[in-house]
């Protein structure tokens, strides 16, 4: 049993390896080039590419988590004792991509003149149309690594991974060495990095797809049924982490916009370690919580996280101290920014692997309503901080709201987990 536990153990390791070591290599490698960004772009400038990786994210998080998610659901659980269903499940994520991405790129062709000019400040459609080809992408490419995932080939998944880690880091050197740093520039080789990726991926995956029944009603219909709440709770979610942003281009101007982006490169560093060991640990939830092992799971993935958010936490006064020396200049505001950003960052690291997966599975109404209910004083919050502190209100309305909520959620997730409901035993 002990040899067993290691060999468990071990492959556990290696897994999470296969994906955390490529993606924290490329998530090291961003923060240093956008750092090198801030010292070649104005605040405003560099707010106006934030604002095109915000679409992006918010593209990625409102339809590319939800489907992925109910994908994971019901494609981990599958795989048991039905591979072709399984497989039907994907595609039929993938179809959901396809057509939600030609959907929201001719609507924004419509409406591309006053949707630029709200986002941006001034009419720039290209620069909207360049942020919407690289979300629609980026959505597809998760798919390919969904795939991966859930086949357990976390050595592709490694290989994928380091193909659009390269890919990204290089166009933005690129755009440093042999360009004059822009938004629209940047965005113009991500388009790029992100085709080319794509069509790597498609050749990594090579997908069998079946020329009669491609798309079969029965598994259709069972992840529209999964997708349903997991798309309204995680569009809530993904618009109200990026609301913070979104209302300081209405109510305040670029240059705040580009201060508050600046932070966040830093901030985010704990809450992006967070979504790269979902990858590893997010497809055993559901099958942990059938076998009656979720809290074993939890006990060890959340403890192991909640020992390192503890010591970063120990860094905060050095940071505090020092924060303003190393930000480039014109960014110094930044540093209370940071500060006030990085308890939710930490509070999001703790809940990605574990607790937001098993919510979701459990009650995936649950997190919905939660965003519903607290919407009205979010935004009350934001209608008077961000004016009256621009960037740094921002941050304290967004940091001390992330940190309740997500606190909130850890509570509720362990007290289930005790009681032993089982993913997809409470639906409504």
């Amino acid at each position: 049993m002990r040899g067993k536990d290691l060999y468990t153990m071990k492959k556990s390791l290696q897994q999470t390896a296969c994906v955390a070591l490529p993606k924290g290599l490329g998530g090291v490698l961003t923060v240093v080039l956008n750092s090198i960004l801030l010292t070649h772009m104005a605040p405003a400038d560099f707010g106006a590419y934030a604002i095109c990786l915000t679409l992006v994210a918010l593209a990625d998080g409102v339809l590319g988590s939800a489907i992925d998610m109910s994908v994971i659901k019901l494609a981990s659980v599958h795989r048991l004792s039905d591979l072709p269903r399984a497989a039907a499940v994907e595609r039929w994520g993938v179809a959901v991509k396809l057509a939600a991405s030609g959907a929201l790129i001719s609507v924004a062709l419509l409406l591309a003149q006053q949707l630029s000019g709200a986002l941006f400040k001034r009419p720039e459609p290209q620069l909207l149309m360049l942020a919407l080809a690289v979300a629609a992408g980026v959505l597809l490419l998760r798919s390919a690594f969904l795939s991966l995932q859930l086949q357990q080939r976390f050595g592709a998944y490694a290989g994928l991974e380091l193909l659009a880690q390269a890919l990204r880091v290089g166009g933005i050197a690129a755009v440093l060495l042999w360009f004059q740093p822009s938004a629209q520039a940047l965005m113009t080789v991500a388009a790029l990095c992100t085709l080319t990726a794509l069509l790597g991926a498609v050749w990594l995956v090579r997908p069998r797809w079946p020329r009669q029944d491609l798309l079969p009603r029965r598994e259709g219909r069972e992840l529209g049924q999964a997708v349903r709440w997991m798309f309204l709770t995680f569009a809530f979610s993904a618009l109200l982490s990026r609301a913070d942003l979104l209302l300081l281009t209405q109510f305040s101007s670029l240059e705040q916009v580009g201060l508050f982006a600046a932070a966040q490169v830093f901030a985010q560093i704990p809450e992006l370690l967070g979504t790269y060991l979902a990858v590893v640990v997010s497809p055993k939830v559901a099958p942990a919580s059938h076998a009656g092992t979720l809290r074993r799971l939890m006990s060890r993935v959340q403890g192991g996280l909640l020992a390192l958010a503890l010591l970063l936490l120990l860094a905060v006064p050095v940071l505090l101290h020092f924060g303003a020396a190393w930000l480039p200049r014109g960014y110094a505001g930044s540093a209370e920014v940071l500060m006030l950003l990085l308890a939710g960052s930490l509070a999001a690291m703790c809940a990605f692997p574990v607790a937001i997966p098993y919510l979701m599975f459990v009650k995936p109404d649950f997190i919905f309503k939660l965003d519903l209910y607290t919407l009205p004083l979010l935004l009350a919050a934001y209608y008077f901080a961000i004016p009256a502190a621009g960037a740094v209100g921002a941050a304290w309305v967004s940091g001390g709201a992330r940190l309740l909520k997500l606190g909130l959620m850890q509570a509720c997730a362990w007290n289930w987990a005790r009681q032993g409901l089982p993913a997809g035993a409470a639906t409504q």
